[in-house]
């Protein structure tokens, strides 16, 4: 037990704080799958979404989900989505990626400091850089996005341009190579009723008390705020005499959380999850708001007993060792139930058998045992986010997202198709130029190649480009400059000069070395492994030791082998990185590669792990040194060098983040 908790100490200290939606307003049927392995319940309205959780909509049905930064998120009937992801990183950032599977969905939002918001359907993503408002459309054959407020940036296999107000894009996934983009937004009937919530959301009374942005405008209309000589302002709902909190719900088991408070009171959102209720003189029942944004699971006094159980609240600023009387302790203000061992639902309605005595039927504990752990869970899975080949990634530097990446073939990809780029409008068509001129489209290739050249070596072609990704699909954007021959982007590889200072090949060493760079001229990844294999079979020793680590690290990239990149570059820094690589463009790359593949392992062990994170901090390091002033290649422009700088850090931080998780899941 004590290895245990050692184990789950750096979790603690360095995980975000975990995020939970609110299921708000919804009408007709709506179902809800918290986890995978959970079967599809009834929606409940204040009912907490964590991370991974889908919820669809019968064909007459609506529902309104209301995020914790204030954003709000709509489905309309016959639909479907998920929080694809949901979290906050270590450094405070939250991410949130939401997939629309099928039918209508609205989104209002804005994305506060350095948070990641992005919205994503089958074929396509857009990222939101400031407020904006939206509609989403998915159908068995087409995507399609307006923007109704705002601007938002599209992302497509086929381009990446800014959509603006009034502008509707459509996409076909089984035709990635183009798309279609109207200047007009076709009315829905909905979109009046999503206009309507905005409305109803928007500016409430109540955000002077709270430091929460959800579940404000409940508030305003269910009670009102009062000052209080000791407590500050707090709020009194609208309740009848004997009304109690706590009473009017059911606690469903969480496995963050543990058991959870559901309230049936259509306010019941903030006053059971932010802060805590107490009894005053002439007011009665008044919730004191936390000064913490911590979500609660729902601060109560437990009782135990036999096949019940009782809860109530605890008072403001109480700390309750689970032994002592708690403040609140009265036979009227506790709520009972039944309770069995791995009950996952605890439900006070219909309860008859509330004891006339409590102390003598149960005692006081702490919290209830926990159900037991379903071995299901272990094994489930959600299907990836099908938005296309372009990358889910956040547009704010520093933000990161945790990707499960696809397999990709050695072999060099075939170039991507020309885009085809269908406007429709009204009146007389228009080029796509004239109807943005400042965002034309871009061709996104998501198999570019950042050209970092290495360093002159011997007689002979460079050494292979210094990140090589055929393999990956989370890369730096190209330079301007292409290799057409090639296919690779960026300045062709320097020619070496006759010796590197101080390093001689050894005879018969040099025409090894030349089939290895054969091989990646050729983007043959496997024939490059072969090659050096074989140089390290005739020549275990070589001057050139750190240069074949760092090829062998770009092979292993190239041919799908991630454990093997963090084998041999956790060898190159534990022996010392400059020691071995003095270029700091091949160092810069292998930790870049490092930081990469450490996410491509679905259950890294707990070295790969380390030495993922290890890469990823060094690499962030180095970054202020590596693009400081005059640093930038002629060929190169301003915006794509930024660009590269935002592309390293994300991949640096989203592998620190995954590093996190993977601990905490051990």
């Amino acid at each position: 037990m004590r290895r245990l908790i050692l184990l789950l100490v750096p979790a603690a200290l360095f995980a975000g704080q975990p995020r939970y939606a609110r299921l708000g307003d919804f009408d007709g049927l709506a179902e809800v799958q918290l986890e995978a392995a959970e079967p599809w319940m009834p929606a409940e309205r204040n009912l907490p979404l964590a991370e991974s959780a889908w919820l669809r909509t019968g064909t007459q049905s609506r529902l309104e989900i209301e995020l914790d930064e204030g954003s709000a998120w709509r489905l309309g009937p016959d639909s479907q989505g998920a929080l694809a992801d949901y979290t906050r990183l270590a450094t405070g950032q939250r991410v949130t990626l939401l997939w629309l599977d099928r039918g209508l969905a609205y989104f209002t939002g804005e994305p506060e400091g350095r948070d990641a918001l992005t919205l994503a359907v089958p074929g396509a993503q857009i990222i939101f850089t400031r407020g904006a408002r939206v509609r989403l459309e998915v159908q068995e054959t087409w995507s399609r996005i307006s923007v109704l407020e705002g601007v938002v940036r599209f992302s497509s296999p086929a381009a990446e341009i800014d959509l603006r107000e009034g502008q509707t894009t459509r996409v076909e996934p089984a035709n990635p190579a183009r798309f279609f983009l109207d200047r007009e937004i076709p009315p829905l009937e909905l979109d009046r009723w999503s206009e309507d919530r905005d409305k109803a959301l928007a500016a409430p009374v109540s955000a002077i008390h709270v430091l929460e942005r959800y579940g404000l405008a409940d508030l305003d209309a269910a009670g009102e705020w009062i000052q209080t000589g000791d407590l500050g302002a707090v709020w009194k709902p609208k309740s009848q005499d004997g009304w109690i909190p706590y009473r009017n719900g059911r606690w469903r088991w969480y496995g963050s959380l543990g058991y959870t408070w559901v309230s049936d009171e259509p306010w019941g959102w903030l006053p059971y999850h932010y802060g805590r209720w107490t009894r005053k003189d002439k007011l009665g029942w008044v919730w004191a708001p936390s000064s913490a944004t911590v979500f609660k699971p729902g601060e109560v006094y437990w009782l135990r007993g036999g096949n019940l159980a009782g809860w109530g609240p605890l008072a403001p600023g109480e700390e309750w060792n689970g032994s002592e009387m708690p403040a609140e302790y009265l036979n009227s203000n506790t709520t009972f139930a039944a309770w069995s061992a791995d009950a996952r639902l605890i439900d006070p309605a219909g309860f008859t058998g509330r004891p006339k005595e409590p102390l003598r039927a149960a005692a006081f504990t702490l919290a209830l045992p926990s159900p037991a752990f379903p071995a299901a869970r272990l094994e489930a899975t959600r299907p990836m986010v099908a938005s296309g080949r372009a990358q889910v990634m956040p547009a704010v530097t520093g933000a990161s997202f945790d990707t499960a990446e696809a397999p990709q073939s050695p072999s060099p990809p075939a170039p991507p198709a020309p885009v085809q780029v269908t406007v429709v409008a009204p009146a007389a068509p228009a080029p796509a130029a004239a109807l943005a001129p400042q965002d034309p489209p871009v061709v996104v290739n998501p198999l570019s190649v950042v050209l970092l050249t290495p360093p002159a070596q011997s007689s002979g072609k460079a050494a292979g480009p210094a990140v090589s990704s055929a393999a990956s699909t989370t890369t730096p954007p190209p330079p301007a400059s292409t290799d057409r021959a090639s296919g690779r982007h960026g300045p062709p590889p320097e020619q070496p000069k006759a010796n590197s200072p101080g390093k001689r090949f050894r005879n018969g060493e040099l025409e090894l070395y030349r089939e290895v760079q054969k091989s990646f001229d050729a983007g043959d990844f496997a024939a490059a492994l072969s090659s050096l294999d074989n140089w390290s079979a005739h020549f275990p020793r070589t001057e050139f030791q750190g240069e074949r680590e760092f090829q062998y690290v770009q092979a292993y990239d190239g041919t799908g082998q991630a454990a093997k990149v963090l084998e041999m570059a956790g060898t190159v820094m534990a022996e010392g990185i400059d020691a071995r690589l003095p270029d700091p463009r091949q160092a810069l790359t292998m930790l870049y590669l490092a930081s990469l593949n450490v996410q491509k392992i679905p259950r890294p062990n707990r070295a790969q792990i380390e030495t993922g994170q290890q890469a990823a901090r060094e690499l962030l390091r180095r970054l202020p040194e590596f693009f400081g002033p005059g640093s930038r290649p002629a060929n190169t422009t301003e915006a794509q060098w930024h660009k590269l700088r935002q592309d390293l850090e994300t991949v640096a931080n989203t592998a620190l983040a995954a590093g996190e998780r993977h601990r905490a899941a051990r």
